[in-house]
């Protein structure tokens, strides 16, 4: 499956299909009420991250209806909030130029979803507050994910079983990564395609750089007991997965100019380093033909972080991570949850290189290619 879409093709087939959709359901009307949006578009997973943006507008505006000058842990004070944010949910009632970014935003979350779940998941870990996961938060995950919903179900279940209250967000998306490949917690997307062509043709070509792989087993979700609106509107919605259609015939993909760069850049990861600004703070690293041994030490070592020499640490940090440890730190910490090299080439190349703008040729990045490959030599 691959790790990115084309970013382009993403943001104007959202904005088509959210104009396409909104010019119907605004064309008698000046607004959209709550039971309206659950039947919005033949995507159920649009229409949950549309509510899903709303819940959280929900949950904001009653935080700022607190004040500093009452008692708000008071019982009495809890539940009259409470049941009047309840009754605020009761009345959803959005303007088209209110709705129209939360829906291209929940188009564009929903197709991710689709053909990168990888993606998807950890983007939304990373945007919970706090950076812990809760299990308040794993079934908030649950409850507004349909598609590959196996993959939230297994994290919470993760969580469960760690016997801990919270973990930091580093450790699940190490067990994402750990279970991103588990076919049977994913589900055949070819329905799902079907239901956004039934308003715009949705074309995997134009949107995947490789040719995905459409064939996972079905995972069911889970049902929440209601309580406000957006509790409640899940027993409005359907639980039943659409009936799968027959796979069309695979067409070859052209791959996206980027990506065939980036091809040649991991074919040439042992090409002759290049000079950079910082060469005071160069450090010998093995040639080519080393990589069997490090000096007069086998290569092979058990983790990355206990690999790094004080003076490339360093290099490391200043070089590649904007002077930042804690990113740092992170990163090297996530290098070492991966299980094989293409893995932490990947996380290397799709996160790493193009989130801190790597001078991919550099001396920094072919120091921590050698290190990182050097956990992975038998």
């Amino acid at each position: 499956m691959p790790n990115s879409l084309n970013t382009n093709a993403l943001n104007q087939y959202a904005a088509r299909f959210t104009a396409t959709v909104l010019n119907e359901a605004y064309r008698n009307q000046a607004v959209i009420k709550g039971p309206e949006l659950l039947k919005l578009t033949p995507v159920r997973q649009v229409n949950l991250g549309i509510l899903n943006r709303l819940f959280d507008q929900w949950k904001n505006s009653a935080l700022a209806f607190r004040s500093i000058y009452f008692d708000f842990e008071s019982e009495e004070v809890k539940t009259s909030l409470q049941n009047f944010m309840n009754t605020v949910s009761q009345h959803i009632a959005v303007k088209r130029n209110d709705l129209e970014p939360l829906f291209i935003e929940s188009v564009k979350d929903t197709i991710t979803l689709l053909y990168t779940p990888e993606s998807y998941f950890e983007e939304k870990l990373r945007a919970m507050p706090e950076s812990t996961f809760t299990a308040e938060k794993a079934q908030q995950l649950i409850k507004y994910t349909q598609i590959h919903n196996g993959i939230a179900q297994a994290l919470s279940q993760r969580l469960e079983d760690s016997g801990s209250d919270s973990v930091y967000m580093t450790q699940v998306i190490g067990w994402l990564y750990e279970i991103k490949n588990n076919s049977e917690l994913m589900d055949d997307i070819t329905p799902f395609v079907s239901q956004f062509s039934e308003v715009l043709t949705l074309e995997s070509s134009e949107l995947l750089p490789v040719t995905p792989t459409v064939s996972f087993a079905s995972q069911a979700t889970g049902k929440n007991e209601p309580k406000s609106f957006f509790d409640s509107a899940f027993s409005e919605i359907d639980s039943k997965k659409p009936v799968s259609i027959p796979t069309a015939p695979s067409v070859p993909q052209r791959a996206e100019p980027g990506l065939a760069i980036l091809s040649e850049i991991v074919s040439k990861t042992n090409s002759t380093e290049k000079e950079t600004l910082n060469n005071r703070f160069k450090v010998d690293i093995p040639k080519a033909s080393e990589e069997n041994r490090y000096g007069n030490v086998q290569v092979k070592v058990e983790n990355i972080a206990g690999s790094i020499p004080l003076g490339q640490r360093f290099m490391f940090v200043n070089q590649l991570f904007s002077k930042n440890a804690e990113h740092f730190d992170k990163a090297i910490y996530e290098l070492d949850l991966v299980k094989s090299y293409e893995e932490a080439e990947n996380l290397i190349w799709h996160r790493y290189a193009s989130k801190y703008a790597w001078d991919v040729n550099g001396e920094a990045v072919q120091a921590l290619l050698a290190i990182v490959k050097r956990k992975f030599t038998s």
